[in-house]
């Protein structure tokens, strides 16, 4: 097998792709045509159109790949429209933004794309093809047209917390490359540079990390976006705003060309009028006037309906006065919220442009001691048409979050193909390939926000036992033999998958970070165990059994709370919602 596929095949090692059919790509292509015919994986290649090629799209294609020039190879035919190698696939290519169009049959192999972006793309999916053909050693026919339904799509690193390391970062970029997410906008709260010290230039060593993170982005075909938030103590006269331009020109030449500012959480400087001026004078003297930089986007002091005042007249004001190619962006309905289509239109109305979209989800710095591991629901469909673009606000937990980034990418990029359960469960996988049944037991009990205002399932695999059991005990002390199994046997596999997870080895950055919490996970199911050993003995009258189990129990609490002692947050939760009100209903009754 020559080095180019050696070099796919090594790329792609982390995708943890599943044995699963073409149309289970991720994310999953517009279009998908198969003939049912497969061919044996080629010995070697012939890319043609090399020439014409983006360098970072080249070095996807090429690294290591010295034997490309080899004439007597499979045909591997690349392109973007226009390109005289795809020529006479002009008419196959989705005139979409990002989109490709991707041909493997028996003759060749065709990577076309619409634009640079489009094409690497393209290149994404057939990694993904040989991963699959690794398996078997065999290439399905396969004929894709694919697009994107959103066409900005990615991350906000914008909580307050801890901000992420560098390497966190970097491997951020790198998900978002792999799972065609577009977009990382650097705006961490914690952030000095970004927040309390705007007017300050970044250290040396910061703004060289800075560097190669948009280095890296470039390579990647992600935009990297950087944040100002000058909100909190800017003074609105000129000196400020010819500083404010003074920052931004030093993130220029640091190679950033996509820039945000931030008036969100501040208490003086909620001027509308005052940031509209401030936002058009940069827009226009320094963004349009650079030529190759990116839309200004801006996050504004009332982001959500529940901010909205109508005497102020602060979201009027912006969409009246602030330069229509400005992004505006938005939460829902509060900061915590789902995305409705009647938010979209309300907000449309009055901002005179689509939203940009800054969705609060799985973000817990309003909780840091939870970790939201849920399926991503509560998205309207309608974000392809009334939204301009679509970024998730992640937690400081930042391997963790991308359980949940991976699903955002799968929605944002085909809304319709979707399936919130599917693509949590191929989201563990391509985590933790491993120990992904242990995984996925761990997250069905991490992912309650503990919010009344955004609530978020949790346990719902044992809530309609447990319900049950809770009601008839605390009334009777009895209960349905049926419940009960159902609870033991929940609450073994708990104790079998806190195990399990610890012992898991292909994803050390996860398992590290989420390694409080994977304690916790196997102590508060060994309390399970004993309360419903309780309940039994009690039942039965045993007295000095229950002492004992009483006492294992004070102990087991004792653990969960050395435990969390010894997390930044103070405390790892999980099980808030089910397990531990159950436990709690068991020790507290008295028969």
């Amino acid at each position: 097998m020559n080095r180019l596929l050696l070099f796919i095949f090594s790329l792609c090692i982390g995708f943890g792709l599943s044995e699963a059919a073409i149309p289970q790509l991720s994310p999953h292509p517009q279009k998908v045509k198969e003939n049912g015919k497969a061919f044996p994986v080629p010995s070697s290649f012939h890319p043609i159109g090399t020439d014409e090629l983006p360098p970072n799209t080249l070095r996807l294609l090429l690294r290591c790949a010295d034997d490309h020039t080899d004439r007597n190879g499979f045909p591997l035919r690349v392109g973007i429209r226009g390109d005289e190698s795809v020529r006479k696939y002009k008419k196959m290519i989705p005139e979409r933004c990002e989109g490709y169009y991707l041909a493997v049959n028996a003759s060749e192999i065709v990577v076309a794309g619409n634009d640079r972006r489009g094409l690497y793309y393209g290149l994404r999916t057939l990694e993904q093809l040989f991963v699959q053909a690794g398996k078997n050693d065999s290439l399905p026919e396969v004929e894709i047209t694919d697009w994107p339904d959103v066409a900005v799509r990615g991350v906000v690193e914008g909580f307050y917390g801890t901000p992420w390391s560098h390497e966190a970062r970097m491997s951020l970029i790198d998900f978002c490359s792999d799972h065609k997410l577009n977009t990382y906008i650097y705006g961490p709260k914690n952030d000095r540079y970004h927040r309390a010290r705007w007017r300050q230039l970044y250290p040396e060593a910061e703004a060289r990390q800075l560097q190669s993170l948009v280095a890296r982005a470039r390579e990647k075909e992600v935009d990297f976006v950087w944040a100002v938030h000058p909100g909190d103590d800017i003074k609105w006269n000129e000196e400020d705003r010819d500083k404010l331009v003074a920052k931004l020109e030093s993130m220029y030449q640091l190679g950033i060309r996509a820039f945000a500012v931030f008036f969100d959480d501040i208490g003086k400087g909620k001027n509308a009028a005052e940031q509209a001026d401030l936002l058009n004078y940069i827009n226009r003297n320094f963004i349009q006037a650079k030529g190759d930089v990116r839309p200004l986007i801006m996050c504004p002091s009332d982001y959500n309906r529940s901010r909205w005042h109508p005497e102020t007249a602060y979201l009027e004001t912006l969409g009246d006065k602030l330069d229509a190619n400005i992004h505006i962006m938005w939460t829902g309905d509060r900061a915590l919220s789902d995305i409705t289509a009647d938010n979209l239109t309300w907000v449309q109305t009055i901002l005179k442009r689509r939203p940009y979209i800054w969705w609060n989800f799985p973000v817990t710095d309003f909780s840091n001691d939870r970790i939201l591991m849920g399926k991503v629901i509560g998205i309207t469909p309608a974000i392809r048409t009334d939204a301009s673009a679509f970024v998730s606000n992640p937690m400081e937990y930042a391997e963790a979050s991308k359980l949940a980034l991976f699903s955002v990418a799968n929605y944002t990029w085909n809304i319709n193909a979707y399936d919130a359960e599917a693509s949590w469960q191929e989201g563990i996988r391509s985590l933790l390939p491993d120990a992904a049944e242990a995984f996925a037991c761990f997250c069905r009990h991490s992912s309650a926000t503990g919010e009344a205002h955004f609530p978020k399932a949790e346990s719902e695999c044992i809530r309609p036992a447990a319900d049950r059991f809770v009601k008839q005990y605390t009334q009777s002390g009895n209960w349905q033999a049926e419940d009960m199994q159902t609870l033991k046997d929940e609450f073994d596999r708990m104790v079998l998958a806190a195990g399990e997870l610890k012992l898991a080895k292909s994803n050390p950055a996860l398992t590290r970070e989420i390694a409080p919490w994977i304690t916790a996970f196997g102590l508060w199911a060994q309390m399970g165990q004993e309360a419903l050993a309780l309940a039994e003995v009690a039942k039965a009258q045993e007295h000095e059994q229950s002492v004992r189990i009483l006492k294992r129990m004070h102990v087991l609490q004792r653990l969960i709370e050395q435990n969390d002692r010894s997390t930044a947050a103070g405390a790892a939760s999980l099980g808030t919602a089910v397990i531990q009100p159950l436990i709690k209903h068991i020790m507290e009754t008295k028969f």
